[in-house]
C-alpha cells in the first residue's frame, strides 16, 4: 500500500507539471484566471484585480511570480494581496484555491490581453509508515488570457480644467488664519481621496491673482498614501482691497456616472486686523542700508549682560518650561513674523545674543528678546 501511493505521488506531480498524465488517476490540472470587479472600463480607470488559482489534492509554496504582464506604459498594478486560503471539493478530491488581488488600470483606450507566466513549486505531503514525507518541484501554472477593454473618454463636455482624474474622488481644502495682520501667513492643507492618482494629473492649486503672493505647493508623505494626496501651499495676502481668497476646484470624470464633475472649496472670507500689525519697522538687509558704514546695527541682548541672563531670568525661563538659548551662526540671523521663509522680515539678531524659545512649529521656533517676538529656523539657536 505504500508503494501504491508513493507511485500515486509521482504521477501526480508528472500530470500537474504536463509530462505525464496516468490514465489510472485523472487529476484536474492547475489553472489559474483573472476577474474584473466590473465589466465596463475607462481609460485610466482603477479596478480591481483578481487572480484566482485552483489546485488539486495538493498545495503550493507561498511564493508565486508573476511576469510577462503588459508594460507599465499601457497597463499598470500595484502590488498584489493574498487573500485567506479557501478549499472545496471538485471530483472527490479537495481543492486549494488561493487569490490575489491588486488595483489595476490601463492607461489607454483600447482592448489589452492579460496572458502573464505564473511560476511556483508544488508540494505534495505522502505517509510513510511512521512519517510524513514533503516532496516539492517547480511548476508553470497555466492562466486562461483575459481581455479588458477600456473605452475613451468622451470629448464632448470635456471642461479645459480637467486634471485627468478618471473614477471616484472628494476634494476638501483647510485655510488658516483668515483671520489676519498685513503681512500674515495663510497655509491651505489640499486633501484629495480616490482611486488612483496618475503621474500626470493635475491637482488644484491657488492661482495667482492681484494682491496676493502665491507660493509652490509642498507635498506631505507623511499624510498621504496610495489612495489619498495631501499638500500644502503658502500664501501672503499683500496690500490691497482682497477680501477673500479664491474659490479652488478639482474636475475629474465620474467612471460610474460617465460625465465630468467639479467639486469646488471656497472661498474663503478674510477678516483684516490692520491694528495688530507690528509697530517695528521692517528689517532692511545690510547690503541694502543706506550708509552701511555708519548705520547703527538692531539692539541685541549678549550672553554676558546680566539684566538678560540674571539668575532670576534663568529660574523664571525654568518656571515657564521655557528654554534659554543663544543665537548661533556666522552672520546674523533674520527673525520673521511666521514660521516660513515667506513670512515679513522683522529684525536681526547677531550670533551670541541670548533669547528665549517658547514653541516650535516643524522646523522653526519662536523666539523673544529684548528686540520682539518672532520666529526663526531651529538650527539658528543652540
Amino acid at each position: 500500500m505504500p508503494m501504491m501511493k508513493r507511485s500515486h505521488s509521482i504521477a501526480m506531480i508528472l500530470a500537474l507539471t504536463g509530462l505525464f498524465v496516468p490514465p489510472a488517476f485523472p487529476i484536474p490540472p492547475v489553472w489559474a484566471r483573472f476577474s474584473a470587479d466590473r465589466e465596463s472600463l475607462r481609460a485610466g480607470e482603477a479596478f480591481r484585480l483578481t487572480l484566482e488559482i485552483r489546485i488539486s489534492g495538493n498545495t503550493l509554496d507561498k511564493q508565486i511570480s508573476i511576469s510577462a504582464l503588459p508594460a507599465q506604459t499601457d497597463f499598470q498594478t500595484r502590488a498584489f494581496e493574498e487573500l485567506p486560503i479557501e478549499t472545496a471539493t471538485q471530483g472527490g478530491q479537495p481543492v486549494e484555491i488561493r487569490r490575489f488581488q491588486t488595483w489595476a488600470r490601463v492607461k489607454t483606450a483600447g482592448t489589452l490581453t492579460l496572458a502573464p507566466r505564473l511560476d511556483g513549486t508544488l508540494i505534495q505531503t505522502s505517509r510513510t509508515h511512521f512519517f510524513m514525507q514533503e516532496a516539492r518541484s517547480p511548476i508553470h501554472i497555466p492562466v486562461e488570457p483575459f481581455q479588458i477593454t477600456a473605452l475613451p473618454l468622451p470629448e464632448t463636455g470635456k471642461p479645459s480644467d480637467f486634471s485627468g482624474l478618471v473614477g471616484s474622488y472628494t476634494f476638501a481644502v483647510e485655510a488658516a488664519p483668515l483671520d489676519i495682520a498685513p503681512g500674515d501667513l495663510i497655509t491651505l492643507t489640499f486633501t484629495v481621496d480616490g482611486d488612483w492618482f496618475p503621474e500626470t494629473c493635475t491637482l488644484p492649486k491657488v492661482a495667482s491673482i492681484p494682491g496676493l503672493k502665491v507660493y509652490e505647493a509642498k507635498p506631505m508623505p507623511a499624510e498621504s498614501s496610495p489612495t489619498r494626496q495631501v499638500y500644502t501651499q503658502t500664501v501672503v495676502p499683500e496690500d490691497g482691497p482682497l477680501q477673500a481668497l479664491p474659490a479652488i476646484s478639482l474636475t475629474y470624470f465620474d467612471s460610474r456616472e460617465s460625465r465630468y464633475k467639479t467639486r469646488v472649496a471656497g472661498p474663503f472670507p478674510l477678516k483684516h486686523h490692520a491694528e495688530q500689525a507690528p509697530r517695528q519697522p521692517a528689517y532692511v538687509p545690510p547690503q541694502q542700508r543706506s550708509g552701511a558704514t555708519t548705520a547703527e546695527p538692531p539692539r541685541q541682548v549678549t550672553t554676558s549682560s546680566p539684566a538678560s541672563d540674571s539668575w532670576w531670568s534663568r529660574l523664571l525661563a525654568r518656571l515657564e518650561g521655557h528654554q534659554r538659548m543663544v543665537m548661533q551662526g556666522p552672520s546674523e540671523t533674520i527673525v520673521r513674523f511666521g514660521p516660513s521663509d515667506a513670512a515679513r522680515e522683522l529684525f536681526a539678531l547677531k550670533p551670541g545674543t541670548a533669547v528665549v524659545v517658547d514653541s516650535t512649529s516643524d522646523e522653526w521656533v519662536r523666539i523673544s528678546c529684548d528686540q520682539g517676538i518672532g520666529w526663526v529656523q531651529k538650527t539658528a539657536v543652540k
